[in-house]
């Protein structure tokens, strides 16, 4: 059963682990959008900000850590300066903590929202990456990351034969994975981090158990 306690995560995503987590345990879609923001050096546009605005929330970034990281990687945009982006980007920000607006803060995007999102146009990324890119880019992006020929054939498999795009994304959480069977993935972008969080607290537990025995606290166990 899954606990609603963070501690039983293993890790909270913050500003001094986010490069690690990033590339261990972020979902396809999210990973995508931090890397191309980065790789274009230009902002992402609203819906791919929308989308990933309330996933770095709900995987542990406390507002000061959203301010800071949002401001330091859209600044990377030679259009974006420090005072355009306290002007045009922190009202959206204190809305989705719940700080403006309704006040009641914004939530991750659940996988059926994202991938209902409309296709991108130029100079657009957000959604669903089994379902915004073609095949051939599909490929290109999954060798990038490294993903097993094995696993990357299943996933191929699972779009061009039914479109089975939450399917395929739990085939590139077990690539990265592996011995997991992708139980409790394939709903939301955050239940992904979670439980590839709680997947690599359990194998540094079982490759260390004179540790996890003497430390007893799971804030003590190493997170980044």
């Amino acid at each position: 059963p899954k606990s609603s306690s963070d501690e039983d995560l293993g890790a909270q995503l913050t500003l001094s682990n986010f490069e690690e987590l990033l590339v261990r345990s972020f979902p396809p879609c999210m990973r995508r959008l931090v890397e191309k923001q980065r790789e274009m050096k230009k902002h992402l546009k609203h819906s791919g900000r929308l989308q990933l605005r309330p996933f770095l929330k709900d995987c542990g970034f406390t507002i000061e850590d959203s301010f800071r990281w949002w401001k330091q990687e859209l600044c990377r945009d030679s259009e974006i300066d420090p005072a355009s982006f306290e002007k045009n980007y922190t009202y959206d920000l204190e809305h989705a903590y719940g700080k403006k607006g309704h006040l009641q803060g914004q939530n991750c995007f659940a996988c059926p929202k994202t991938i209902a999102m409309p296709g991108e146009s130029a100079g657009q990324v957000h959604g669903c990456m089994f379902k915004q890119l073609d095949p051939q880019s599909l490929r290109q992006q999954l060798h990038k990351w490294r993903v097993p020929d094995a696993h990357l054939a299943e996933i191929e498999k699972l779009i061009r034969e039914g479109k089975h795009y939450q399917l395929a994304c739990i085939e590139y959480f077990k690539s990265q994975h592996p011995g997991h069977e992708g139980d409790g993935v394939g709903n939301s972008p955050n239940e992904f981090f979670k439980e590839s969080c709680r997947c690599h607290k359990k194998m540094g537990n079982a490759h260390s158990p004179a540790k996890s025995s003497q430390t007893g606290s799971p804030a003590s166990v190493k997170s980044a």
